[in-house]
């Protein structure tokens, strides 16, 4: 059997074409990376820009010169100490009635540009993240909070929850009783009080976890010709008339798909989390996943939420494959078993969905509609079934593991079946 898995992974990869785009994407998936680091940009204190491991370095210091555990004391405190440094300098009334441009300039006025840059620190921006408004300031929100609100800081991030559930992803979707209770139930799991400090390389990761889809496509391309390549040779009236054809030869081409997948996979995983590690830094894998957006219900860590991507992008990965696989067993054309994965994997992460929660719904099960931060841990997507709730996370595992079983045996199936002409 081995000796078969073997001689099946060197007709994969032995292919032209197939070659050339497993290369191809994993060099193109490197200078992806390797972008993403240079363009990565920045201010320092004195209002310079900086580019690459220069900003990475900045962002690294400005979020560990703050770093530490929010107790409900040193948030009021913090918060306090905040509005005393701006508002003594500038009006806490008048900013109320300005456009958030305008502030921004009178900031500029009122401060100077190394102040002007740590007032705007994002750490100041988390601990007024439960009351902001969009398009404000962060003076303009300070002005409105008093020292009962900073006190019950706790109380204000739970209320984004309850928020979002009335807001309903923008009135698109109407969660039921179950999914509210659902989601409560998972905020009120996270771990209080949080560790605020550096995540940049794992949220590096969540950002850059879409482009592993290129490795999908990657992968079905190599695997696409698998069963239909013997139809257009006709090698299939040799291979299903010997002695194990239709048994362990079979059994090794979806063994050698899924072998070959899982390789190919890794190696470009690695390029994603490798890059981010080595030059964003693996600092941060233990701090909360609300070090990325507060908002978040998860009581996950910021390492343990990348590694979920990853992994949702493996399943996928794995259930695109035995779909391929399927497909090949039933087509004597590579090319529209190919552009059948590049309508599922690809296009539809292009599909508007027009403010139809549904739609969106549906969408957000594909690979791009699932690798996106928001969608995937923070915009609250759960499927009611029955009295039971599951999230976009364990949809998606639900999901892939399914396809991945069922369209396995199938394509095996599909080709013992075949009737040679």
């Amino acid at each position: 059997m081995a000796s078969l898995v073997v001689f099946e992974l060197k007709k994969m990869l032995t292919r032209r074409v197939a070659a050339a785009v497993n290369l191809g994407v994993l060099v193109f998936m490197a200078a992806i990376m390797t972008l993403n680091v240079v363009q990565t940009q920045t201010t320092d204190a004195q209002g310079n820009i900086l580019s690459g491991p220069d900003a990475i370095a900045q962002v690294k210091e400005n979020d560990n010169a703050h770093a530490g555990t929010l107790d409900p004391g040193r948030v009021a405190s913090d918060i306090a100490s905040y509005q005393e440094r701006l508002f003594e300098r500038i009006d806490r009334e008048a900013v109320g009635g300005m456009t958030g441009a305008a502030v921004y300039d009178f900031m500029f006025e009122a401060f100077d540009t190394e102040e002007v840059y740590e007032l705007y620190n994002s750490y100041w921006s988390t601990l007024l993240a439960p009351w902001r408004i969009a398009g404000e300031e962060p003076a303009q929100t300070a002005a409105r909070v008093t020292p009962e609100m900073a006190a019950d800081w706790y109380g204000a991030v739970a209320q984004m929850t309850e928020s979002n559930l009335d807001d309903g992803q923008g009135g698109t979707w109407a969660y039921s009783d179950a999914e509210r209770s659902y989601w409560t139930d998972m905020q009120a799991s996270v771990e209080r009080p949080l560790s605020y400090g550096y995540v940049g390389g794992w949220s590096n990761i969540i950002s850059c976890v879409a482009f592993l889809v290129f490795a999908i496509l990657s992968i079905c391309v190599t695997v696409a010709p698998v069963f239909s390549f013997e139809y257009q040779s006709g090698a299939d009236a040799v291979v299903l008339s010997t002695r194990y054809g239709r048994s362990k030869l079979v059994a090794a081409k979806v063994v050698a798909a899924l072998l070959y997948a899982t390789v190919y996979f890794a190696m470009a995983a690695a390029i994603v989390v490798g890059f981010s590690l080595v030059f964003f830094g693996p600092d941060g894998f233990w701090l909360s996943i609300q070090n990325i957006s507060l908002s978040c219900p998860y009581a996950l860590s910021a390492g343990q939420a990348a590694l979920i991507s990853v992994g949702l992008m493996y399943l996928a990965c794995m259930g695109f494959t035995c779909l391929t696989l399927a497909l090949s067993s039933r087509t004597r054309s590579t090319l529209s078993v190919f552009v059948a994965d590049v309508v599922l994997a690809f296009l539809t992460g292009m599909v508007p969905s027009a403010g139809i929660g549904a739609l969106a719904h549906v969408l957000a099960l594909f690979p791009l509609g699932f690798t996106n931060f928001d969608a995937l841990f923070s915009a609250m997507n759960s499927y009611p079934v029955g009295p039971v709730v599951v999230d976009l996370v364990g949809m998606v595992v639900a999901v892939y593991i399914v396809l991945s079983v069922a369209m396995a045996p199938l394509a095996a199936a599909s080709f013992r079946r075949h009737q040679v002409l």
